[in-house]
């Protein structure tokens, strides 16, 4: 089918669309060349990307040409281009690329290698008056935005066209091509509703169908889901999104919504790296996962993300916009943890896009340490970052101050989990859950952590860690609650704030009711006579329960750590005393940071 030819009718189009949707990942098709990237195990293989050129230039582009020649450092490796099909092809198949050719050879008199990213996500004008063009729509209002619907079928035939072209002209020249948006639903510039909690960008037809099919599909019938949901449609084609100011309400069918949202950013990503992949069989492809948020109308599922990207290896997982640390908790590394493990275990590359422009010297200090305690063996700085110094007009050595703390030969041992209770996320509509980000601030200088929320529960993740802390929510998905009491039965020890009266979405509370039956009134007394009082103990098989009664945050940690400190045997990731240093433990030895001084040293067992 040429590109943008219009189908013979919506029901047709649907039917393509939800055919290419469902279509399973595949790393790559029979007798596809296989790359021979693989994560670096030394710092001299991690890749340092200098960025980002933006090409072709505009008025408030980066200068080129100063970016590569004022701003390159020894030991960089990479230069970002920022590569903008509005401006690169005005007319369809007229190319204005001669800047392009330009800074690849440019950066080749620099001995830099090339990333690219093509920003595609918006299209230009001509694509916009094509048949097969479909933008992102306001749910609520109708009201698009000049971004592609990842549940158009003709957005994948766009995204074809452009990739194509770069991968015959420039395929050989190429070493790391970017993913052209953070994964997710955000829409990029549009200043009406971005930031908006309430506005969801599924309001196309195909949108609309492929929520009415998979909802029935999921329930089997019009009649189970109508009892699911507490609704009486007539038909499937009555089937609606639900109103958010009753999410309270109609707990079920809202999560409901939600889920089908995020899987469907999920699937969109999957059909997106197939045509990246399809065109560049051996590149390494790094996604950009950002914002620093959770919140529902990102769209974001990013552990669920993560899994369907290694389908597709080699894969890099790229934390960006994740905060200057600037605020009274920090966030940088609690967003790192949110994706980091699982990317970890699934053998991809874990990297790090702290934000540009004004980064201080001395967040670069703290950035090296959670770079390090993250696993991170890629690096993207913006290029004013690389020429942070503590003194004006020394020489930079920002890229000898990684390859001196990160430590990409080992990973880290960490035994503590924190709970990201998701379904409460998706109710809440908040970017972070209550009162977890000031937990693992204020509890860093004994705990170290990574985030397992409720993807990695069903995946059986809880296996490795020794120690569950909940710090908020008490809602969550079908099956999590089971799986949690499993792993405490099996020897885990869980330490919650408040009694454990959790529930499963839409049903009554008492789930886990057998969860406090047989309380420990002694295990009681000795916590109290080593200083841990308002702290409940129950048995559950052969794991223990911790309910702390805590009216502050602050008091839950001294509880928590309290908890942890007369707990037998060592606990990876955790440290009784606090001698004003946050610790992250390796295999052989533990890695320090003071953060009055700001100095990283590692000590080896």
């Amino acid at each position: 089918m040429k590109l943008f030819n219009r189908l013979r009718s919506t029901s047709q189009e649907f039917l393509l669309a939800a055919a290419i949707i469902s279509l399973p990942a595949m790393a790559y098709g029979a007798g596809s060349p296989q790359s021979t990237w693989r994560p670096p195990t030394s710092v001299d293989q991690i890749p340092f990307i200098n960025g980002a050129v933006e090409i072709p230039s505009h008025p408030g582009s980066p200068n080129n040409r100063g970016v590569l020649n004022d701003t390159t450092l020894p030991g960089m490796t990479h230069i970002e281009f920022g590569i903008d099909w509005m401006l690169m092809e005005p007319e369809k198949d007229v190319w204005n690329v001669s800047e392009l050719d330009e800074m690849f050879a440019l950066a080749k008199k620099h001995n830099l290698k090339v990333a690219v990213l093509p920003s595609v996500t918006t299209p230009p004008e001509w694509v916009r008056h094509t048949a097969g063009y479909v933008p992102e729509m306001n749910a609520s209002t109708g009201v698009p935005v000049q971004v592609f619907s990842p549940w158009a079928p003709g957005t994948y035939e766009a995204y074809d066209h452009i990739y194509s072209y770069l991968a015959t002209h420039y395929g050989d020249r190429i070493d790391f091509v970017k993913f052209p948006m953070e994964v997710g639903m955000l829409v990029g510039d549009n200043p009406s509703g971005l930031l908006d909690d309430r506005v969801f960008w599924c309001g196309d037809r195909y949108a609309r169908a492929d929520y009415r099919d998979r909802m029935v599909a999921k329930y089997g019938t019009l009649a189970h889901l109508n009892t699911a949901w507490g609704t009486n449609f007539a038909t499937p084609d009555e089937i609606a999104y639900p109103d958010v100011a009753n999410r309270a309400s109609q707990e079920r069918r809202w999560v409901d919504f939600v889920t089908w949202y995020r899987d469907s950013a999920t699937r969109g990503t999957v059909q997106l790296l197939k045509v990246m992949r399809k065109n560049f069989p051996t590149q390494p492809i790094n996604i950009p996962m950002g914002y620093g948020s959770d919140n529902a109308r990102d769209g974001c599922d990013r552990t669920g993300a993560v899994k369907a990207a290694a389908a597709f290896m080699p894969v890099i997982i790229r934390s960006t916009h994740s905060g200057f640390n600037r605020d009274q908790y920090p966030q940088a590394y609690w967003f790192y943890k949110r994706m980091e493990p699982t990317a970890t275990r699934l053998g991809l590359g874990f990297g790090t896009e702290p934000p540009g422009g004004d980064f201080k010297y001395s967040e670069m200090r703290r950035e090296l340490f959670d770079a390090a305690s993250a696993n991170v063996n890629f690096v993207f700085q913006y290029y004013q970052n690389y020429h942070v110094t503590m003194v004006k007009g020394d020489t930079p050595r920002v890229i000898d101050d990684y390859k001196n703390v990160l430590r990409p030969f080992e990973k880290s041992q960490v035994g503590i989990g924190i709970l990201f209770p998701t379904t409460q996320m998706m109710l809440d509509l908040k970017g972070h859950p209550d009162g977890q980000l000031q937990f693992c601030s204020e509890a860093r200088s004994h705990i170290d952590y990574d985030l397992v929320d409720e993807n990695m529960i069903g995946w059986g993740d809880l296996a490795h860690y020794k120690v569950l802390i909940h710090t908020s929510g008490t809602i969550y998905a079908q099956g999590v609650l089971p799986a949690i009491a499993k792993w405490i039965a099996g020897g885990g020890l869980l330490v919650c704030r408040g009694a454990p009266d959790w529930r499963v979405v839409g049903e009554p509370s008492g789930a886990n009711a057998t969860w406090t039956s047989r309380e420990d009134p002694m295990a009681e007394q000795r916590l109290a006579g080593k200083g841990v009082a308002g702290v409940q103990v129950y048995r559950l098989g052969k794991g223990t329960i911790f309910a702390a009664a805590s009216s502050t945050v602050s008091a839950y940690v001294s509880q928590a750590v309290g908890v942890l400190s007369v707990l037998p045997g060592p606990i990876p990731g955790f440290k009784a005393e606090d001698a004003g240093t946050w610790a992250t433990d390796f295999p052989d030895g533990r890695l320090l940071y003071d953060p009055k001084t700001q100095d990283t040293m590692f000590v080896k067992k």
